[in-house]
């Protein structure tokens, strides 16, 4: 297991486990997994709808320092995925946090957003930020059992999208 991974048994009897690895964001799994979120994300919202540098980010946004790209495994099938990158001295971003339906339930969005968050800390922000959109509920939930606040509203196209805040 590389630096950072975590691994938690699933349920007593299985052998399955979860393990929350840094990989490139450019990887096969990483790019597997970008295109479902951004299918489900068009399904939600219209198939007119165009993923933009500014919404999502790069690949390349996620290579820096005090940045990662993390994919979540189940066994051996990535599952889930998402990014970290620095906005401004002492404020991370969370971005491209994706659970593939499958695996919703399962506790894989909770660990990965807890692993984005302890990274955040490490390289020293004291805030992170995400950006997420109305129609994604399950997401939302997370966040917000997870303590994040609504800090701003966007009225973009046909939807609404929000600004989410969290004090680490």
């Amino acid at each position: 297991m590389g630096t950072g991974a975590q691994r938690r048994p699933r349920a007593p009897g299985t052998a399955t486990v979860r393990v929350i690895r840094a990989e490139a964001p450019t990887s096969a799994p990483s790019r597997a997994l970008y295109a479902e979120y951004m299918e489900l994300v068009r399904s939600r919202l219209s198939d007119a709808f165009v993923p933009t540098e500014e919404i999502f980010a790069t690949e390349n946004d996620f290579t820096g320092e005090g940045s990662a790209w993390l994919i979540v495994y189940d066994g051996d099938h990535a599952v889930a995925c998402g990014g970290l990158r620095p906005l401004a001295p002492g404020v991370g971003e969370i971005k491209r946090m994706f659970v593939t339906a499958s695996a919703r339930g399962g506790g894989h969005g909770r660990a990965l957003l807890e692993e984005l968050e302890a990274r955040a800390r490490a390289a020293g922000c004291a805030r992170v930020l995400l950006y997420t959109t109305e129609v994604l509920r399950e997401a939302r939930a997370l966040y917000r059992r997870a303590g994040y606040r609504v800090v701003g509203v966007e009225a973009r196209d046909d939807r609404r999208d929000l600004w989410l805040d969290k004090r680490l």
